[in-house]
């Protein structure tokens, strides 16, 4: 049975136009997540059943109730990226992997031209007026070049011809004009941008080159005679050419020796590791005093980066080691405990990197959404190296490690994106004894939901900070700058309706209906307020009487020392009586008057 997905492709892009031009991301965008989500089960309904599609559908519900409830960037990156994944797996059940789920969502949004193309080949051949529409839009398409080209030389050459076709011109632009001012050009492609996502979602073109890759791994290594150690369902026979370029190769005892360099290597870095937990459990985990460390933020900051740097180096060294035949090797018992000893220990200076963050957060009163990003690292850090000791004692493969951890980093934006950041962000800097110390730049660059806790500390913010930008930096005071976002805020809630309802939008609007007569807020402009800042700022200026330049004392002397002329009485408005003269009469003597 035919689906009507182009009908379904239309219903969800006339919902897309008026739920999200000019609003938010909140309710909009879980109702129509959730409709599409039912729109891509009534397509592909004969994969409803399976695990994936099931476990990823009550993930992007999840992720999209958690937009309107917390309405956080965790949350609406992650609302994104759970409905690409389900989007992948239904459309692909086979899929095993998270990853290669979105590339299949990736993929189908890229081809949208051949879904275009599909579409109007299935109209070509249901519809004849369609067919014939088409048929005489491939015909005319050259011809109408050439008219185009000679219509511009027509229309440059003779003067007539173009009066008569700017008249034309004219007429369609005024109309255009009357379409766009309603719909302006940049609302076209934000429709393009819709359609091309809805037929990403809708349009099940059986992408399958993400599948073959997924199913083309084992989860555990394999081992015959012909292939020797595997982990590929289809393992391809090694060419000499093959052989020679892709693979390192050492002579008949190679991997004994290589069993030997990896003793020797292990041995080394443990070493030195356990030199430098030593120490980390000396300054770090029983004597941390922050004022015997000369420079605290060098310590916390580059220091974590290289720490995590090494950790992941060790991780890529130990899968070069463990990549084939060693793990079936009878003496490599050595090897494989230096292995674990080297994980446990990485661990270990995870952990203390962690408290390192942990105590610079608690000294500075410096939480950040930086050093948030940091502490998930770690802990995505620390699931790498418990798989990675699961993989070498269970001979699992390069595959089954990146499936597992690529799952475990969803879990965690899952559980990122389900909590504020932004109000304990601002509630725990705020608690910093050292009000001057408080980074107030920051922590009015937060989200809306913050405000209300801002506003309990208005005497904080009530001093001057410098404001960096990209390339310019001000000085401005906070309190001014806060009540500025406050401002912003009623306004952008003005503006918004009921799509763009969000759970801290709200929480932050009841506030200042029930906080109003306490809060400093910029009104209507505040004019007033205004009226009275500028009326003390005039009090500390002098005036000074201008100086006028040589021009304006010129001028003024030429208008100074010019004739002035007396106004003519008014004829109409003076009274006529005997005495008023007459004009042109002769003289009373009758006398003729003198020539010149």
């Amino acid at each position: 049975m035919h689906k009507p997905r182009f009908l379904i492709t239309i219903a969800l892009l006339v919902i897309y136009n008026f739920f999200f031009w000019s609003e938010k991301l909140g309710a909009n965008l879980s109702i129509f997540f959730t409709l599409g989500i039912i729109a891509m089960l009534f397509m592909n309904e004969e994969n409803i059943k399976n695990k994936n599609v099931i476990v990823s559908m009550l993930a992007a519900l999840y992720s999209s109730a958690m937009v309107v409830f917390v309405n956080s960037g965790y949350a609406k990156f992650g609302a994104f990226v759970c409905v690409m994944i389900f989007t992948g797996y239904i459309h692909q059940p086979q899929l095993q992997t998270v990853y290669n789920a979105v590339l299949t969502t990736f993929s189908s949004f890229v081809i949208f031209p051949y879904n275009v193309y599909i579409e109007l080949k299935y109209f070509a051949s249901k519809f004849r007026a369609f067919k014939l529409v088409l048929k005489f839009a491939k015909l005319a398409f050259i011809p109408v070049m050439f008219f185009v080209i000679f219509y511009a030389i027509y229309a440059y050459s003779n003067p007539v011809f173009n009066s008569y076709s700017v008249t034309f011109w004219d007429s369609i632009g005024k109309y255009l004009y009357d379409i766009f001012i309603n719909y302006p050009i940049l609302r076209f492609f934000y429709i393009l941008l819709g359609l091309m996502l809805i037929t990403a979602f809708i349009y099940n073109n059986k992408i399958r080159v993400f599948t073959e890759l997924d199913n083309s791994f084992h989860e555990t290594l394999q081992r015959n005679k012909i292939f020797k150690v595997h982990s590929r369902t289809h393992p391809v026979l090694k060419t000499h050419l093959m052989y020679t370029m892709f693979s390192y190769r050492f002579k008949p005892n190679s991997l004994k020796l290589e069993t030997k360099m990896g003793i020797v290597l292990l041995v080394m870095m443990n070493a030195l590791l356990i030199l430098l937990n030593i120490i980390d459990v000396q300054v770090t985990w029983l004597g941390f005093d922050a004022s015997n460390i000369d420079n605290l933020a060098y310590y916390v900051h580059e220091g974590t980066y290289y720490l995590i740097f090494s950790i992941l180096l060790s991780m890529a060294i130990l899968l070069v080691i463990f990549r084939g035949s060693q793990n079936y090797l009878a003496s490599n018992r050595t090897l494989k405990l230096l292995a674990y000893t080297w994980i446990v220990q990485n661990a270990f200076m995870a952990v203390s990197v962690s408290l390192r963050n942990i105590y610079y957060i608690e000294h500075y009163f410096a939480l950040s959404f930086k050093r948030i990003g940091v502490m998930i690292f770690i802990i995505l850090t620390l699931t790498g190296l418990v798989t990675m000791l699961l993989k070498i004692h269970q001979k699992r493969t390069t595959f089954w490690l990146f499936k597992i951890n690529s799952i475990a980093a969803i879990v965690m934006l899952l559980i990122m994106s389900s909590f504020s950041w932004d109000t304990a962000i601002a509630e725990f800097n705020l608690k910093n004894p050292v009000r001057e110390k408080i980074d107030i730049d920051y922590l009015l660059r937060l989200n809306n939901d913050a405000l209300p806790i801002l506003d309990k500390h208005r005497d904080v913010l009530d001093r001057e900070y410098m404001e960096y930008s990209f390339i310019f930096s001000d000085y401005k005071n906070g309190l001014d700058v806060y009540k500025e976002r406050v401002a912003d805020f009623e306004m952008e809630q003005e503006n918004y309706s009921w799509l763009s309802w969000n759970l801290p939008d709200e929480r932050t609007v009841r506030y200042y209906k029930e906080h109003g007569k306490d809060i400093y807020l910029i009104k209507n402009k505040n004019i007033d307020s205004l009226k009275n800042k500028i009326k003390e700022k005039n009090e500390h200026i002098e005036i000074v009487p201008r100086r006028e330049n040589q021009n304006e004392i010129n001028a003024r002397e030429i208008r100074e020392h010019e004739p002035k002329i007396e106004d003519t009485p008014n004829t109409n408005d003076t009274p006529k009586t005997e005495e008023t003269p007459k004009l042109n009469a002769l003289p009373e003597n009758n006398t003729k008057p003198k020539q010149r």
